[in-house]
């Protein structure tokens, strides 16, 4: 049985962004797609994000949901796993670190799920295969291009905003067409409109999907969430409640864990399953970047908890510090227990400041399932597009509010409107709920930092403090060095020299 290879030539995709040879056909098991079937086996073999938190979990380092564990012992720090994220944690000016050891690979990945999906779309007039099967094609590689770029412009450019739509934002590419040449940055309103353009095109043509897909494969749901997501981030909340609300008629069950009694662990089967397992989770629309092994996080948040040397700095969930995450959940929040893997006698080492480990999609039957779109992020968009609408509708708000609240936590309480003096105090105490919903899934914590405020982070490392300054520059990424060589019109972020404050 002959299979499909596909070479994505890269070269660091702006990063040598000429896709020389993009299909290749060298013998008789190497085939150039030709049908709808192929091009999906092409869209799912090569994009569906498969790299996205190996190469993305430096961003989850930025936030103020983590911190330090300081070593027992100081003496060999520089020899530390944690080294590796050292300079995101501390938001330097140069985030890949002289040691080479961490090379940011997140912005090409992102261009090679591009790639992928402009193939297929440039394509869809010259397969074969009936129109509905082209229809579904063109829905799910509209859903990948929409969401890379999406990540792209939340990563290395300003939030959105209509005021700074001229700003530069990242290449903007929709050809395969091979070529040598660099790539400008486009404006932040050319990447948002295919943004927007992408998604909507996703749901109209998904929406016509007539076959079950399941949560491995881009759908009809998973569209919805996308939409409601990406209309949040621009404050268009009609739009939000527009998509959201049609989500909320297919598929509106929360999974219920006010009875869970599990203590998470790191290693070892948990039972009963993770939160992120999918077949456990009636939530889940779309699974992706599953993983195996023992560091299957792909950051440093495993040696947390696992076999940490006397010497090592280590990376945990933040708690017992100003603002921490752990410490905003109150004593009947069952999201404590089941999501965090809590703090332990560790083998080998003895830490001075033990912490809470992510445990949201710790090990079960042999896969970690890292990256899921679900249920609750869209009670959380439908919860703040109902509050900051022009005309809030804060009764509608609070309906999601309480009714994603009473699925977390134990012998729950609803708020109402007179636990809030202002609609600007409900709307704060969303986004709180937000950061306690969605921690350690996809980057929503830097997302919403960025796009609610950019508040000052304060991040200490052995005895230096490093702040990162509100509205600071160092909330915006700068791209990779191997980009910036080769594409002379790629303009630079500019970000300050960070220097401790102590």
């Amino acid at each position: 049985m002959k299979k499909i290879f596909i070479y994505i030539i890269l070269a660091g995709v702006i990063v040598n962004s000429s896709c020389a040879k993009f299909l290749e056909q060298s013998s008789q098991d190497l085939i150039r797609p030709t049908s709808v079937a192929h091009y999906t086996e092409l869209l799912q073999g090569e994009s569906y994000f498969k790299s996205f938190y190996q190469y993305g979990w430096f961003v989850d380092v930025m936030t103020d949901d983590i911190m330090t564990i300081d070593p027992m012992y100081q003496a060999s720090v520089a020899n530390t796993k944690a080294i590796y994220c050292r300079y995101a944690f501390q938001w330097d000016k140069d985030l890949e670190n002289p040691e080479g050891t961490f090379v940011d690979q997140l912005f090409k990945h992102l261009y090679k799920n591009i790639l992928a999906a402009n193939t297929c779309l440039e394509s869809l007039d010259k397969m074969t295969g009936t129109d509905d099967e082209k229809n579904v094609l063109k829905g799910q590689a509209s859903f990948v291009r929409a969401y890379a770029y999406f990540v792209l412009a939340n990563l290395y450019s300003k939030p959105y905003n209509k005021a700074v739509a001229t700003d530069l934002c990242v290449p903007l590419i929709t050809t395969t067409t091979p070529s040598l040449k660099s790539y400008p940055r486009a404006t932040i309103s050319e990447i948002w409109d295919l943004i927007t353009g992408d998604i909507v095109a996703a749901t109209d043509c998904l929406a016509k999907d007539t076959k079950v897909r399941t949560y491995y494969e881009i759908n009809y749901k998973s569209a919805l969430i996308l939409a409601s997501r990406i209309f949040l981030y621009k404050e268009d909340y009609a739009k939000v409640i527009e998509y959201g609300e049609k989500y909320m008629k297919i598929s509106p069950v929360l999974k219920d864990i006010t009875a869970v009694t599990i203590t998470i662990k790191t290693s070892g089967a948990n039972t009963p399953a993770s939160f992120s397992y999918p077949s456990a989770n009636q939530e889940i629309a779309f699974t992706f970047n599953p993983m195996t092994g023992s560091s299957s996080l792909g950051s440093y948040f495993y040696y947390t908890t696992e076999s940490v040397g006397l010497t090592d700095v280590c990376i945990g969930v933040s708690s017992g510090i100003t603002g921490a995450l752990i410490d905003s959940y109150t004593a009947t929040d069952k999201r404590k227990n089941y999501w965090f893997a809590p703090p332990s006698g560790l083998p080998g080492s003895i830490l001075a400041k033990p912490a809470y480990a992510p445990g949201k999609a710790c090990y079960y039957d042999g896969t970690r399932f890292s990256q899921n779109m679900r249920t609750g992020e869209v009670y959380m968009n439908l919860a703040e597009a109902y509050a900051r609408s022009s005309s809030p509708n804060v009764v509608k708000s609070l309906e999601y509010l309480n009714s994603l609240r009473s699925k977390r936590i134990a012998s729950y309480t609803s708020l109402t409107q007179s636990n809030f003096a202002t609609t600007s105090e409900l709307v704060n105490f969303i986004w709180g709920e937000r950061r306690r919903e969605l921690c350690f899934e996809e980057f929503h914590r830097w997302w919403d930092l960025r796009r609610t405020g950019q508040p000052s982070i304060t991040h200490k490392w052995l005895n230096d403090t490093y702040v990162l300054a509100q509205n600071d520059a160092g909330y915006i990424l700068n791209f990779p060095k191997a980009e910036l060589d080769f594409n002379q019109l790629l303009v630079e972020n500019t970000r300050p020299v960070r220097n401790k404050t102590n």
